[in-house]
């Protein structure tokens, strides 16, 4: 039996692109294999534990039949992602009609009924507006040959990304590996996240002569001699894996 999410009392409300496309792959390929061999479902899951982002197995009411720890972590922070009685809920309004529009259409594309809906990628806020928000994705579990899945089995893998704390993670790691001061790693963060340097100067209340101090350093540290080949270097180093 895959480990069921944390089922405690309610918690009140809360891109990854190719790279959460990949993920969503190499899960279902494993979920497949997995499936009637118990001791090796459970080796699965100590890997899923690995994942930065929250993933979630959800059954068509919503259930999640299994949580990783950084899921349940972000219900635990209590800033806009609830289990009431083991379904998954969004204190968001519009992320929670977008939620349950997903559900609702991997339960049709199981039913032989085509639904581009059961594949969804959308923004969740924060609890009272305060930090970026997460960024969820859901992507219908399929049973292309075989017998139909039991009905309370999983139909749904849900991911969902908490950028401020792969953010605070990813600057630890930039710092240690090129010996970035904190200004210069935010700054490296920001580029990551495709933050224009005006904007971040706005941001962090900073003029632009000294964002593009930090620039400078920040390319003579990681050998770049342009932006692009800047951003590259930064972007290869963000790694789904928890760090702690």
């Amino acid at each position: 039996m895959l480990r069921p999410a944390s089922t405690t009392s309610p918690i009140s409300s809360g891109s990854g692109g190719n790279a959460t496309c990949r993920s969503v792959q190499q899960v279902q390929d494993a979920l497949r294999r997995l499936r009637n061999l118990g001791e090796m479902r459970h080796s699965l899951e100590r890997t899923l534990d690995w994942l930065a982002d929250g993933v979630a197995l959800v059954r068509a009411d919503r259930t999640a039949v299994y949580a990783n720890d950084s899921f349940q972590e972000i219900v635990r922070g209590d800033r806009g992602v609830r289990m009431k009685k083991g379904a998954i809920e969004f204190g968001d309004a519009g992320a929670c009609a977008k939620f349950n529009a997903a559900i609702a259409s991997v339960a049709r594309l199981r039913a032989g009924k085509p639904d581009s809906l059961a594949t969804a990628d959308f923004t969740a806020a924060q609890s009272g507006g305060i930090g970026r928000p997460y960024l969820v994705s859901v992507r219908p579990l399929i049973e292309r040959t075989g017998p139909r899945t039991h009905p309370r089995q999983a139909v749904a893998i849900v991911f969902v990304r908490d950028s401020h704390a792969r953010g605070s993670a990813a600057t630890a790691t930039l710092r240690e590996i090129f010996a970035l001061t904190e200004a210069e790693a935010a700054l490296a963060q920001a580029l990551q996240s495709g933050i224009t340097l005006g904007d971040y100067a706005r941001w962090r209340a900073l003029s632009l002569n000294t964002v593009y101090t930090h620039l400078r350093r920040l390319r003579e540290k990681t050998g770049s001699t342009r932006m692009a080949e800047l951003v590259r270097k930064l972007n290869e180093l963000q790694f789904p894996l928890r760090v702690d």
